[in-house]
């Protein structure tokens, strides 16, 4: 039995691919700590952070004072994060598309489970977030700032409601389409209305 010498794929190759075409990346900030004017989150040591979550990068002096207060205190620089930039921008790299029949009964309980997830992802990572909602008849077209958060949105409605779900990805844009289609309609048993009728 043979083993494979080389593989085409890897996942460091992926991840070098994906900080080239990521035209938000942090490859241009500056150092420090710098906080977003939009949002308020904090950019520290590579990690963004909203001040509840953020483990500030200030020490307390011990002993009778400061020694050196300049270097021991980080003063915020003003910086837009990448978020705040795709929202102003308009460029989404998620997209979720809601189909559900019977979607004018579960409007309210989707649509707060999606702000319960964003709000819960905002704890770990404040890049992840809804763009825009726009509701139709039949459902929802969501857009969010990247493409792994639409498949965890998509992932969360799967195993709330049922129903059927798929996912399309586009390595060269950083771009993720989910698509999920909400359970039938429950049919009613019994006679149906033009039975009903036209007994009556």
């Amino acid at each position: 039995m043979t083993m494979r010498k080389s593989q085409s794929y890897s996942t460091q190759s992926f991840k070098k691919k994906e900080l080239v075409d990521d035209p938000y990346s942090m490859k241009q900030a500056p150092k420090g700590l710098l906080e977003c004017p939009e949002c308020h989150a904090q950019y520290y040591r590579k990690r963004w952070s909203f001040p509840e979550t953020f483990s500030s990068p200030t020490r307390k002096p011990t002993g009778a004072g400061p020694k050196k207060p300049t270097k021991e205190i980080l003063v915020p620089q003003s910086y837009q994060c990448p978020d705040c930039r795709k929202i102003q921008d308009g460029y989404a790299e998620g997209f979720l598309t809601i189909h559900w029949p019977n979607w004018g009964a579960h409007k309210a309980e989707v649509l707060g489970l999606v702000h319960n997830e964003e709000h819960q992802a905002a704890r770990n990572n404040p890049l992840e977030r809804v763009m825009t909602i726009r509701t139709r008849p039949d459902g929802a077209d969501i857009e969010t700032t990247t493409e792994h958060f639409a498949q965890r949105l998509g992932k969360h409605l799967d195993r709330a409601f049922k129903g059927s779900i798929t996912y399309r990805w586009s390595h060269k844009d950083k771009c993720g389409r989910v698509t999920w289609q909400g359970p039938p309609a429950p049919t009613k048993r019994g006679r149906t209305a033009k039975q009903s009728t036209s007994k009556s």
